[in-house]
This record gives structure tokens, C-alpha cells and sequence, in this order.
């Protein structure tokens, strides 16, 4: 259904069921009008009443009242899109001259008609009433023209704005489908990992088999909920992410140790779903799946500078050289950095920072809070 444009009047949309509208608007011009006569009047010393003054006045704007809507209906349908601009200028300049010419008319006889209802002293005949109007045809023609014109510019805008809506909506589709893609990459990938880490673990120890897949389980099931929603709470991410952290200190056991701190006051905050979990994923494979050594990833998040920040801090060789353009980014990364564009643009930023003497790696997510 087509949303309206805020200037998208419904009267000049629908001209014809809001005569009303019409009327009333010329009414309040002739009231105005005529008591601007009034003023004049007085300020020149010429005696007339206010009525006297008023009633021409609202008559010639009550005619353009009801011409009105027939007028915006005129040049809302034709001449038809596809014809020139010449072709347009024509047909409006002559149905111009018709209508100032009916208007014209009109208002003569009405004039007529009324003085003589009034019993005037001086009452002009309707062809002098008609002919003193034709010395001034170019002050109806041009009402008729400032009508169409107003009622094409907003026709254009209405044309523009649908446009640039659908454009928008398009984009906006496309851009949704991307992230769905970039998001349902991550479980068959995350899937496999762990998938792989229980074969291993059946071979040696089937019970903390058993429980790895009562965890993943779990996992899937709290993914499964959220698919096809692009942002949750931060509450909520922490909550699938220490579910996954479960399964890998089981896979794990004593060479791995996580530490998780978030600042309580932004746990409603929207950041991506499963935003976390390839990080994470990277540090643990890199971090400690490569080194006998006690493995350690430390996951911190707050607000900082009008963002929310997302931290994860391994203590494992860290990388060659951070700059993005020498980074070979594997699929978590890539992903990650991927979803924060689409979403947050150039606001969402991914950063990775060495830590000193080689301690480790330390991954940042910036969120616009």
C-alpha cells in the first residue's frame, strides 16, 4: 500500500471529495479581500459599506472555489505523461482561455443578477459587466495557470518522493538480504567446528562428549529463536555467548580461561546478533587451540565516546601486522566487518590491536550507542 507524502494533501489528491476544502480556502481570500476594500475606503475618505464592498469579492473567489477541483483533476490527467512539453503548454493555455472566459461570465451575471436583486442605483448590464472583465482576461488566465502549476509541482515531488521510496525500500530489501546471508554463514561454519571438537572428544572421554552436545544443543536452539532478527540485546548476545564459551571450556577443560565483564547500564542496548561469537571463535583457535599453554579471553563491554564497545583480549601471538589492507581475514572477520558496515555504515568500525611484546590480540567492536 502507498504511504502518503506529508505533502501529499488528500484535497489535491482527491480533489473532487474535498470540494469543501476549495470553497471554504477562496471564501476566507474573498472575506479578506473585501475588508481590505474596507480599509482602503477608509483610508481614502470614500464612503461604501463593508457589504457593499464585500459581497463582488466573495462572489468571483466562490467561482474559483468550485472550478478549483475540476481544475487540479484537469491537470493531474491530461494531457497524458507522455506528451511534450509543448503539447502541454497548448492545452492548458486554451482550456486557460476557457475557463477565464466561463469565469468571466459567470461572474458577470452573477453581479448583474444580484445588483438588481439589491435594487442598485447604478447596475451595469451583464454585457458591459462582461466586457469590462475581458479587458482583465489575463487576471483569471493566470489564476488557472498558478492552479495547474501548483498542482504539477506537487505532482513531481509526489513522483520524486515515490521514487526515491521505492529506491530506498529496494536498497533496503537488498541490504536485509545480505545480512541474513552474512548471519546464516556463521552456523553452518560455527556448526562445523564444534561438530569436528565432539567427534574428537568421542574418541577420548564420551561422557564430556555427552555434554558438549547437550550444550550445543542448546546454542542451536537459542540461534534458531533469533533467525532472521539482525539486532538483540546485549543481554542477549552474552547470553548465547556464554553458552558457546560452555561447550569450548568443555572441549578445553583446564587450558582455557574466560573472563566476562559488562558495564550493567547497557545490557538493553541493541548490537548485531552473534556478533561475539566468531571473535571469540578466532581467539580461541588462534589464541589457545595453537600453544599448550593456558589459554585466556577476557570479553568486556561499554559504553565509550558515544558508542558502545565490544572488546575480546586474547593472550595469544597476535597478528604480523594489523593494518587492514595486510590482514588475510578468514571468514569470522570478514563476516563481522561485513554486518557492521551494512548496519551502522562508516559508524560501525571493527579495529585489532597487538598487544605489547606479542601478549596477544585485542579485537574491538564499535556500535553507535
Amino acid at each position: 500500500m502507498k504511504k502518503d507524502s506529508p505533502l501529499q494533501l488528500k484535497f489535491i489528491a482527491e480533489p473532487l471529495k474535498h470540494w469543501w476544502v476549495f470553497i471554504g480556502f477562496f471564501v476566507v481570500v474573498g472575506f479578506f479581500l473585501g475588508l481590505n476594500n474596507k480599509i482602503y475606503f477608509s483610508y481614502i475618505d470614500k464612503k461604501a459599506s463593508l457589504f457593499e464592498l464585500m459581497w463582488p469579492e466573495l462572489i468571483e473567489w466562490l467561482i474559483w472555489g468550485i472550478f478549483c477541483p475540476f481544475i487540479i483533476l484537469l491537470a493531474k490527467k491530461y494531457p497524458k505523461k507522455s506528451s511534450g512539453w509543448f503539447s502541454k503548454v497548448r492545452f492548458h493555455f486554451l482550456i486557460g482561455i476557457l475557463i477565464a472566459l466561463s469565469h468571466s461570465a459567470i461572474y458577470a451575471y452573477l453581479r448583474y443578477a444580484i445588483e438588481v436583486l439589491l435594487e442598485e442605483k447604478f447596475i451595469w448590464s451583464f454585457s458591459k459587466n462582461f466586457m469590462n472583465r475581458l479587458y482583465y482576461i489575463y487576471v483569471p488566465l493566470m489564476m488557472y495557470c498558478s492552479i495547474v502549476g501548483i498542482t504539477s509541482a506537487v505532482n513531481y515531488y509526489q513522483q520524486f518522493r515515490d521514487e526515491a521510496l521505492k529506491a530506498a525500500e529496494v536498497q533496503q530489501k537488498l541490504a536485509q538480504a545480505e545480512l541474513l546471508a552474512l548471519k546464516k554463514q556463521l552456523h553452518p561454519h560455527f556448526l562445523f567446528n564444534t561438530l569436528h571438537a565432539i567427534s574428537t572428544l568421542m574418541h577420548k572421554d564420551i561422557n564430556v562428549a555427552d555434554k558438549m552436545i547437550a550444550r550445543l544443543s542448546h546454542l542451536l536452539r537459542a540461534t534458531l529463536e533469533n533467525t532472521g532478527i539482525q539486532e538483540v540485546t546485549l543481554k542477549q548476545e552474552m547470553e548465547i555467548l556464554k553458552i558457546y564459551l560452555e561447550i569450548e571450556q568443555i572441549r578445553f577443560q583446564d587450558r582455557l580461561e574466560v573472563s566476562i565483564r559488562v558495564d550493567p547500564e547497557i545490557y538493553d542496548k541493541k548490537v548485531p546478533n552473534l556478533i561475539l561469537q566468531p571473535i571469540v571463535e578466532n581467539a580461541i583457535r588462534y589464541g589457545v587451540g595453537q600453544f599448550t599453554k593456558q589459554g585466556k579471553i577476557a570479553v568486556a563491554a561499554y559504553r565509550s565516546n558515544g558508542h558502545i564497545e565490544l572488546k575480546v583480549v586474547d593472550n595469544g601471538k597476535g597478528m604480523p601486522s594489523t593494518q587492514e589492507a595486510d590482514i588475510k581475514e578468514g571468514i569470522g572477520l570478514t563476516n563481522t566487518r561485513m554486518r557492521l558496515k551494512q548496519l551502522y555504515g562508516e559508524k560501525g568500525q571493527l579495529i585489532l590491536n597487538n598487544l605489547d611484546q606479542n601478549q596477544g590480540l585485542e579485537v574491538k567492536i564499535l556500535i553507535p550507542a
